[in-house]
Formats: structure tokens, C-alpha cells, sequence
């Protein structure tokens, strides 16, 4: 493993005793790079978005199905793959031994194996960033938010959203493909506020929608994401992010799937979406990624959530 060249910024350090407690019980952000340089300019890409369930979402299986062109979108010749996750595991000395009380209030099973995102970026020799946002429960591991690609990962940022119910960490990349500089996004919002919040947290989601646009202040940005929309787009957060200028991801009208969210209740919560005020995506198209055609079993290579996959055809360079 080489030495992080990229540390990844902005992890604040303020904030009332709770948020604080939730800070010093995860371990330290990951910051490394196993692939060789990449050879060429490609201009197009491919985006997955994936909500790894605690990390028991088989991550290789589905780079192995990209690699091998198991779905449309990846067919062809192959194209540098850029993956958002969110609700990766990390298990690592870094974590304190003993929990400090400021963790959420559930039972990790074990009865599903959960993969070591340090060790999925290992075993595929590709560069990660991962930041974590909580502890789970009493257990000596974390989870968080992670970027992880074969194309060099330029500078970074962790971008803590409002504390609504637990802490959450966005992670901000940037990305040279094509000769243009893409930032990358993967983000998890709250699924609900605490007791007593009405319409299902909505109003905290659009609070933390609100904080992360402002760190996205950039021309062409690809926001991979689970935003917990338990009232779909009638939330202020689809209009927040509408009116940031937000579009493509689950197609306009309503898409052909009727849920990401692959238990009960069934809902879209996981998006893909991107910004591109110069004009320089050609075109956009994502599909949800299914393990069973007819989308059944008990859950999705693993995961309660389904992957969602984009394809990215960006302008020759100078076009837009």
C-alpha cells in the first residue's frame, strides 16, 4: 500500500458534545493509491452508486459482472469505472477498542459476511477514499461513505452534514477523465429525524441537502447518493436539488423501476445524479442493477439496496 499523497480535508472540529462523541468513536479516513497510472484519455465512463448495506454488499461479484459486460450499459469496450458507496465497512486498529455510548441503537447481525472496504480496494488494486460517519453499535468497526476507481483521485474532502439523527459524512472527489476535472460525490442522508419529526425527516433531509450543495459549487459534478426521499419528490430536497441544477439520474417522469430499496417498504431512495452547466456530458443514461430478472429473493447481491449503473458520454474536449 503507498503512503496517502491526497489527505482528505474539512473535517471540522467544532460542534456540541454529542456530535463530538460521534466523531471520536469512528477511526481515521482512508486516503490511498494501489492503481497504476492509467494509460489513455477516455471519454466516456461508467458510475456506480451503491448502498452496500453495512458492507454486506458483494462489491466484487458486481465488478466482475461489469468487467465481463453482464449488463448493457457496460457492454463494449471496457471503460474506467468510478464507484460511490455508501455504508461501507471498515474494521481497523484506528477504531477505538471500547465503544464511548454515541453510536446507533441496533444488532449487527452476523449471519451475512460484510467485506472490509480497505480490503476490496486491495484485492482490486485501486485507489480509495473512505470517510467514516458512525460506529456500529458496540462493535470495534465503522461505516461511511467511500470512492474507489482505478483513475487517480485528486484532492478530497469530507463534507459533515447537520446532525439530525446520527452523523453523517459526505465524501467529495475529483476526477480527471477526458482531460476534464469531474467532481464526484457519494452522500447518505438521514432515513427519518428523531422523535417527534413530522413527514418522516424530511425538513432535517432538505437541512443536509442544503449544507452539501454548498460544498458542491462546481461546473460538472456526478452525485452518486442514498437520500432516504421516504416522500419521493415531493420533498424539499428534490426541489433543492432540482433548483442546484441536478438532473439526468433516475430519468425525468418516473422511472421504469418502481423501488431501489429492495425491503419493505419498497421505495426509490438510491440516484445518480449529475450538474453540467458548460455542456459537456453528451449523454447520460442509468439503469438499476438487478441479481435476479424477475427481482426477487431476499435481497441484492447481498444488499438491501439495489446498485444503480451510468453510463457517461462526455464531448470531445473543447466541444461544449
Amino acid at each position: 500500500m503507498s503512503a496517502p499523497t491526497d489527505p482528505i480535508s474539512h473535517l471540522p472540529a467544532d460542534g456540541d458534545a454529542r456530535l463530538r462523541g460521534w466523531r471520536a468513536n469512528v477511526g481515521a479516513p482512508v486516503a490511498f493509491d494501489l492503481a497504476p497510472p492509467w494509460r489513455g484519455t477516455p471519454s466516456a465512463l461508467l458510475v456506480l452508486s451503491w448502498n452496500l448495506w453495512i458492507g454486506r454488499g458483494r462489491l466484487l461479484e458486481v465488478v466482475d459482472g461489469l468487467r465481463s459486460g453482464a449488463w448493457p450499459l457496460a457492454a463494449g469496450d471496457p471503460l474506467p469505472l468510478v464507484i460511490l458507496l455508501q455504508e461501507a465497512y471498515r474494521s481497523d486498529d484506528s477504531i477505538p477498542e471500547r465503544s464511548n455510548g454515541f453510536h446507533p441503537r441496533e444488532l449487527i447481525t452476523r449471519t451475512r459476511p460484510r467485506y472490509d472496504i480497505v480490503d476490496l480496494a486491495s484485492r482490486l488494486g485501486w485507489n480509495l477514499r473512505y470517510v467514516p460517519s458512525m460506529r456500529n453499535a458496540a462493535e470495534r468497526s465503522d461505516r461511511g461513505n467511500a470512492v474507489l476507481s482505478p483513475l487517480p483521485i485528486e484532492e478530497s474532502a469530507a463534507i459533515e452534514l447537520p446532525m439530525v439523527l446520527q452523523r453523517r459524512v459526505s465524501l467529495v472527489t475529483t476526477i480527471s477523465v477526458g482531460g476534464r476535472k469531474v467532481r464526484f460525490a457519494s452522500a447518505h442522508l438521514d432515513p427519518r429525524g428523531p422523535p417527534g419529526y413530522k413527514w418522516l425527516g424530511a425538513a432535517a433531509r432538505a437541512h443536509q441537502t442544503s449544507h452539501l450543495l454548498s460544498a458542491l459549487d462546481h461546473d460538472l459534478v456526478v452525485l452518486g447518493a442514498d437520500l432516504n426521499l421516504g416522500r419521493g419528490r415531493a420533498e424539499r430536497t428534490w426541489r433543492l436539488l432540482n433548483e442546484a441544477g441536478f438532473r439526468f439520474g433516475v430519468p425525468p417522469g418516473f422511472p421504469r423501476w418502481r423501488h431501489t430499496y429492495h425491503a419493505l417498504p419498497r421505495l426509490v431512495l438510491d440516484y445518480i445524479l449529475i450538474r453540467d452547466r458548460n455542456g459537456a456530458v453528451r449523454r447520460a443514461r442509468i439503469e438499476r442493477l438487478d441479481q435476479d430478472p424477475t427481482d426477487r429473493g431476499p435481497a441484492v447481491f447481498g444488499s438491501d439496496h439495489h446498485p444503480l449503473l451510468a453510463r457517461i458520454d462526455l464531448q470531445a474536449d473543447g466541444a461544449a
